[in-house]
């Protein structure tokens, strides 16, 4: 069970920091924190489960054993939450 939570959390993470960041540059002060930190969670998760399992051992001989997969599936998490937070800024912006 922890090991299926433990992707999906990391991803998150990752995903609600990559989707605020996005969000906010894209959309200005139309995008609140709450909406961006949503869209940036789902996207994350999104992003982590599909592009986790390919980055995880990319990064893996970088940073040692063990935190491969934390660390591949938080920065697919950013990429995945920021991809969908900047589309959202984008929507909120021409909205």
């Amino acid at each position: 069970m922890l090991e299926q939570l433990i992707p999906l959390a990391t991803g998150g993470l990752g995903g609600l920091i990559g989707g605020n960041i996005l969000g906010k540059l894209t959309g200005g002060s139309k995008v609140g924190y709450g909406s961006s930190s949503i869209v940036g969670i789902i996207g994350g998760i999104i992003g982590s489960y599909l592009f986790g399992p390919e980055i995880g051992p990319m990064v893996g001989p970088m940073i040692g054993s063990g935190l491969e997969t934390v660390v591949g599936n938080l920065l697919a998490g950013g990429v995945g939450g920021g991809g969908l937070g900047l589309l959202w800024g984008i929507l909120k912006r021409f909205m």
